[in-house]
């Protein structure tokens, strides 16, 4: 019985490593533009990309390599997350980014001289906000690894010597990092 046993689980791996394999090709290359979408792409070894993220949330996975060649893009707002590990089924909804779980907004946006950013954690955790310029440049970090609860959070950025235009708001946490768009007008 035990040999039965043991043929039957190695058969139920065998199958489910086969509708793996399916599902993800040994290797992907991506060119398209992405736009306002949660996406999740793999490649059991190699995933190229040479294209745009406009906005949304987009994340690679490959088994072995993910390279970013010339011509990729990810635009101020959008979420981009690459990682080295074996292709899996992905819930998007779940994803700890998602709307529902890990969120970050800013009100009154745009704003003139202060604008109140508020965000929310699932769990307690070790949590840094900054805003950024379009150049990549940290303007002001507002928190640098503070203790904080579950829960939602706010803070007041001052901004009376910032000149107009866009910056991006960061909130990172051991668990994920969002992204949210703020405009500076007079």
């Amino acid at each position: 019985m035990k040999k039965v046993t043991t043929l039957f689980v190695g058969a139920l791996t065998l199958l489910a490593t086969l509708a793996q394999a399916q599902d993800c090709p040994t290797t992907a290359t991506l060119t398209a533009p992405l736009s306002g979408a949660k996406v999740v792409e793999q490649a059991s070894k190699h995933l190229t990309a040479a294209n745009l993220v406009q906005s949304g949330e987009v994340a690679y996975r490959a088994g072995q390599s993910v390279t970013l060649t010339a011509g990729f893009e990810v635009k101020p707002g959008a979420v981009f997350e690459a990682t080295i590990a074996p292709c899996k089924a992905v819930d998007l909804e779940h994803k700890s980014w998602g709307d529902n779980v890990f969120a970050l907004g800013s009100y009154p946006n745009p704003f003139a001289q202060n604008t109140l950013i508020e965000y929310t954690i699932p769990d307690a955790s070790t949590v840094s906000v900054s805003i950024i310029d379009l150049r990549g440049v940290t303007i002001s970090r507002l928190l640098i690894n503070q203790e904080q609860s579950e829960g939602t959070h706010r803070l007041t950025f001052e901004s009376d010597s910032l000149p107009e235009g866009v910056y991006i708001c960061t909130l990172t946490t051991p668990n994920g990092r969002k992204t949210h768009k703020i405009i500076k007008q007079k």
